[in-house]
């Protein structure tokens, strides 16, 4: 597997990863030039889209990607059914992509519905982390939800 970068807007980026066939999902298209470019330049094959919330910065390029590739699943919390997202997933789902299963967790407190996709040693996690820190609390609280807490 390989995890590509797409720079997108001033300080954003857009993930692709890819398999050695050149099968890729994409994570949070924000838009979609610079993805259309990248998927030509390396002749990739997009299968699906992840989604991990309902910012425009995130998914203002997934009706122009659908355009150009009407097969594409949209996976997204369902706070994107209105941005694209054709398969509503949440806390606790598992998607199997590219060979990897996908974890979905929810991180709510950037946005309600905010969710995260994992796969070892792959975290997308929208604007929940950032390198110097955790994301902006929009729609939420920092406060724990001690609903999702277990005991053993």
């Amino acid at each position: 597997m390989n995890l590509n970068s797409i720079p997108a807007f001033q300080d954003n980026y857009i993930w692709v990863l890819n398999d050695e066939t050149g099968r890729c999902l994409i994570v949070d298209p924000g838009e979609a030039a610079p993805v259309l470019k990248a998927i030509t330049d390396n002749r990739w094959h997009p299968e699906a889209i992840l989604l991990t919330h309902h910012h425009n910065d995130h998914v203002g390029g997934v009706a122009d990607l659908c355009k150009q590739f009407p097969n594409l699943v949209v996976y997204g919390p369902q706070e994107t059914i209105n941005k694209g997202a054709t398969k509503i997933v949440a806390d606790g789902d598992k998607i199997a992509l590219l060979g990897q299963q996908f974890q979905v967790f929810a991180t709510p407190g950037h946005t309600l519905g905010h969710i995260c996709f994992y796969s070892a040693p792959y975290l997308f996690c929208g604007d929940t982390l950032f390198s110097g820190g955790c994301g902006r609390l929009f729609e939420g609280t920092a406060a724990p939800d001690v609903s999702i807490v277990t005991e053993n």
